[in-house]
């Protein structure tokens, strides 16, 4: 047992008690913790729902931030490991805001105080370039909200309007009628994602706009466009064209048999 480590075993048990210092007593031993790298990335594909983006955001993150490397590695000092075992706390109990929130709450999303203090100049820029690697680009955005809107129909269609019809041959048949125009006009848009000095806030609103379209209380809103909110007008689909893709939806009910 080395001189610091014996030192800081006896401190610990004479002042606060062994458990206080296992976080200490491992940073001395050389064991791996999770790094800020590690969680913003799991908070960031969660929220999103992409999981397969995971591999993806810890590479980008990681480059902009040798400090996750030495966490992960277990080489940081007591007092580091510490600061960043704080910081992992606060990302594991933040909301999702910064992620599909509101374009005000995307555009102002920070990292905590915690994790500035435990990363440094670093922590923006990893939580930026977890919050854009967890995201599809642009044109896959578009084929998702279709996907999203279409997911409505059916569940309307089948589940509370009774139509009989194999739930996969009806997703495929909206995605290829109903909603083609709105993938198509969403495509035109600069939708990839962006944050910091060079925010791409149609993105944001775009992300907001799939939220709720993904999140709908009642699936058979979709029919109707109040149900719709203001930000999907605003960039994924243009207010005045919004009457015209409710009624390719109601149009696409129609035929097989049922009026939403």
């Amino acid at each position: 047992m080395n001189t610091t480590f014996k030192t800081l075993l006896f401190t610990c048990s004479a002042t606060i008690g062994l458990v206080a210092c296992d976080a200490a007593k491992d940073a001395l031993d050389g064991e791996a913790q999770t790094s800020y790298c590690e969680a913003v990335c799991e908070w960031a594909v969660t929220c999103n729902g992409e999981a397969d983006a995971l591999d993806d955001c810890l590479e980008a993150t990681r480059a902009v931030n040798s400090n996750c490397e030495a966490a992960e590695n277990g080489e940081l000092n007591p007092a580091s490991s510490a600061l960043v075992e704080d910081c992992v706390a606060t990302v594991e109990a933040a909301s999702c805001d910064g992620m599909t929130g509101t374009v005000d709450a995307q555009g102002t999303a920070a990292p905590s105080a915690e994790c500035v203090t435990s990363e440094g100049t670093a922590a923006v820029e990893t939580y930026n370039e977890a919050r854009i690697a967890a995201q599809p680009s642009g044109e896959e955005f578009c084929d998702d909200l279709g996907s999203a809107i279409c997911a409505n129909v059916v569940d309307c269609l089948i589940g509370d309007l009774g139509v009989d019809e194999a739930n996969d041959a009806l997703q495929s048949a909206c995605e290829a009628t109903a909603v083609s125009e709105l993938v198509t006009t969403c495509k035109t848009v600069d939708l990839e994602p962006s944050y910091g000095s060079d925010s791409n806030v149609n993105r944001m609103s775009a992300n907001s706009c799939a939220d709720s379209v993904s999140g709908l209380d009642d699936s058979c809103d979709v029919f109707s466009a109040d149900a719709w909110p203001a930000e999907c007008g605003a960039v994924v689909v243009d207010a005045s064209a919004l009457p015209g893709l409710v009624g390719n939806l109601v149009s696409f009910a129609e035929e097989y048999g049922v009026t939403p």
